[in-house]
Order: C-alpha cells, then sequence, then structure tokens
C-alpha cells in the first residue's frame, strides 16, 4: 500500500535532490522515497554529530583536507551505480546505494569545508581558479 504526500521543499532541498535524481538517472520522486527510506530506516546509523571544521586543530584540517571514501565502500558505490545504469538495480541494492551516496556527500562537504579552513589558517594555499 502507498500513501500520496505533497511536501513543500525549500529551494535548496529541491536543489539537492534534483541533483541526486541527476546522478542517479531517475526521477525526483523515486530518488526523495529513496531518500527518506534511507534516513528513516532503522537499519541506517545517523552519523555521529562532528565537530564544526573550525574547531580541529590543524593537523585534524589538513588530515579531513585529504579524506577519501574508503576503498570498499567506493567500489560497492561504483558496482550499484553501474547495475542502476543498466537497470538492474533491486530494491535492497538501491537503499545501499542511497546511503553510500549520502556517506559521500557528506565527506565531500565536510572536506570541502576543511580545504576553506586550511586556506583560511595559512596552512596551505588556495586552490588555483
Amino acid at each position: 500500500m502507498s500513501m500520496q504526500v505533497t511536501l513543500t521543499l525549500s529551494n535548496e532541498l529541491y536543489e539537492t535532490a534534483s541533483r541526486w535524481a541527476t546522478l542517479t538517472q531517475r526521477d525526483l520522486t523515486r530518488t526523495l522515497t529513496d531518500a527518506l527510506t534511507v534516513v528513516l530506516s532503522p537499519r541506517y546509523v545517523v552519523p555521529a554529530q562532528d565537530r564544526p571544521v573550525s574547531a580541529l586543530s590543524d593537523a585534524e584540517v589538513l588530515a579531513l583536507g585529504k579524506a577519501k571514501m574508503n576503498s570498499v565502500a567506493g567500489r560497492r558505490m561504483s558496482e550499484l551505480l553501474e547495475k542502476q545504469r543498466e537497470g538492474a538495480l533491486e530494491g535492497k541494492e538501491r537503499q545501499e546505494l542511497m546511503a553510500l551516496m549520502q556517506a559521500y556527500d557528506r565527506l565531500w562537504i565536510r572536506q570541502s569545508a576543511a580545504l576553506a579552513e586550511a586556506v583560511r589558517r595559512g596552512l596551505r594555499e588556495p586552490l588555483a581558479a
């Protein structure tokens, strides 16, 4: 059984959801449904609250600026994205892909903030334009 729900999204949230839909080559409705499934599903753990990047030590800021998704998760995300492109992704795999993409996006945002903080502190030069 399914229920239809009407939501009002902020422009920022709408743009983020649209970007996810484009990345996964799916329609916006399915993308939002999958995202809610991942967030509200009890088998996924909400990440612990991160310390603000500005509160990290210089060494932690530099390390976060170089952080990468672990290789096992990266390979699995690539496999699932390939299955997505082939149209062979199943329900549980779709949820797994959404969770991996969410983790990747979160890491990318934190890494970007760390790079900006490192430049602000004079720990590294700005990236070339």
